[in-house]
């Protein structure tokens, strides 16, 4: 069981998918405009990308950010249980670059799951500035602080308590505005983030 305290490893995944690709690290370092030596720093856990980086390597990998979480499906019976001391955690970016966020991985991914859910933990003045797209619907609760989303250029300021919707083809991206973490609920249909 994963750990509260503990990232999630991704590079060997990364790798995984890279190389049934058949792409060397240049070729997939051009493709989404990162060096070599930094794909072979993910590869090898030795660095986190930030949020838009690491979308643009599964897309390019013809992946989502799902799949980085996914693990092998159990027979759990008819209500699947995730405790909070094992949640699989995604740490993106790094706090001195002012871009990181941790994924809580609230349920599973894999074949069949309809919806990614995550808590978004995003340190104070952290985000994902650089804006994504993707296919689906997203919906989010802020459990705690306050952030401004941006979707299609358009900047909305969210706090404690407030919830958004919005299709996610459209542009996106988010900061945190407060002095402390931004913690929220952070639903995508379907898993394609």
């Amino acid at each position: 069981m994963q750990n509260q305290d503990q990232s999630l490893k991704i590079g060997a995944k990364l790798r995984h998918a890279r190389l049934l690709m058949g792409i060397s690290l240049a070729e997939l370092g051009e493709k989404i405009g990162v060096t070599e030596g930094y794909l072979s720093k993910l590869e090898n856990d030795r660095s986190q990308a930030s949020m838009a980086t690491l979308h643009k390597l599964v897309q390019a990998l013809g992946s989502n950010m799902s799949e980085l979480f996914a693990t092998p499906a159990e027979d759990h019976g008819p209500v699947l249980v995730v405790r909070q001391n094992e949640r699989a955690r995604l740490v993106t970016g790094h706090r001195r670059a002012g871009n990181q966020v941790t994924l809580e991985k609230l349920v599973p991914s894999g074949p069949g799951y309809l919806l990614q859910i995550n808590i978004h933990v995003v340190a104070a003045g952290g985000g994902s500035s650089e804006p994504i797209s993707h296919m689906g619907q997203e919906f989010g609760y802020v459990l705690a602080g306050t952030l401004e989303l941006t979707v299609d250029g358009h900047p909305v300021v969210l706090h404690e308590g407030d919830s958004f919707y919005f299709e996610s083809p459209l542009p996106h991206s988010y900061q945190n505005l407060g002095d402390g973490e931004a913690r929220i609920l952070w639903v995508n249909t379907p898993p394609t983030f």
